[in-house]
C-alpha cells in the first residue's frame, strides 16, 4: 500500500512539473505574459501587412487593457502604426526584445487582471483568411478601401457581403481616366485568371 502512495506522489509531482513547464513556455510564447492576461495577439507576419488590424485598437480601448507589447525585431517601420494608435489613446506600450521568446507572436495587448480566456482564440485571424475561406484570393483583402470593377464587386456581394462597405465600384469617370481594377491587376501579376 505504501508503494502505491509513493507512486501516486511521484505521478502528482510529475504532473505539477509538466504544468509548470507548460506555463513557462506559454509565458515565453506571449512575450513574457501569462495567457490569462492576454486580450489578443498578432503574429509577426500580420504586423508587416499594409493594413492595421482594427481589433488591436478596439482591444486597447478595453477597460481592462493596460499594455501593448511589441517585438522590436519586427522593425519600427511596421510597428509605427500601432505605436501611433497607442499614443493617440494615451495607452502604454513597450518595445521588447529577447531571445527567450518562442514562436511567431509579434504583438500582444495585455490586461491588468486575469481573464477567463482559456477557450478563446487569442491570435487574431489573418485579414486574408476570410477571403480565402470563401474562395476569393488575397488580392481582394489587399485592395480594401479601393474602387474595384463591377465583376469583382459582385463576387464580394455574393461571397462576403459583410465586406461590401470596404469596397467601392469603379465609376464612369474612373474608367474614362483609365483607372483599372486593382484586384484584376493583382490577379494578373499573380498569374491567375481574370
Amino acid at each position: 500500500m505504501k508503494e502505491m502512495n509513493d507512486l501516486d506522489l511521484l505521478d502528482e509531482k510529475e504532473k505539477k512539473m509538466k504544468q509548470l513547464y507548460n506555463i513557462q513556455n506559454e509565458k515565453k510564447y506571449y512575450l513574457g505574459e501569462y495567457r490569462e492576461r492576454v486580450i489578443l495577439a498578432l503574429k509577426k507576419d500580420q504586423i508587416i501587412e499594409d493594413e492595421i488590424y482594427l481589433e488591436v485598437i478596439k482591444a486597447m480601448k478595453n477597460n481592462s487593457a493596460k499594455l501593448l507589447k511589441l517585438r522590436r525585431d519586427i522593425g519600427l517601420k511596421h510597428l509605427k502604426p500601432y505605436i501611433k494608435e497607442a499614443e493617440k489613446l494615451n495607452f502604454r506600450y513597450e518595445l521588447i526584445d529577447g531571445l527567450e521568446y518562442l514562436g511567431d507572436i509579434g504583438l500582444v495587448v495585455v490586461s491588468g487582471e486575469a481573464l477567463d480566456n482559456e477557450k478563446d482564440e487569442l491570435i487574431i485571424k489573418d485579414m486574408d483568411q476570410d477571403f480565402l475561406d470563401v474562395g476569393l484570393g488575397s488580392e481582394f483583402s489587399k485592395n480594401q478601401n479601393k474602387s474595384i470593377c463591377n465583376e469583382c464587386y459582385l463576387k464580394i456581394e455574393d461571397k462576403l457581403p459583410s465586406y461590401l462597405n470596404k469596397f467601392k465600384r469603379l465609376n464612369i469617370i474612373d474608367k474614362l481616366l483609365g483607372t483599372k481594377c486593382p484586384v484584376c491587376r493583382d490577379r494578373k501579376k499573380l498569374g491567375g485568371n481574370e
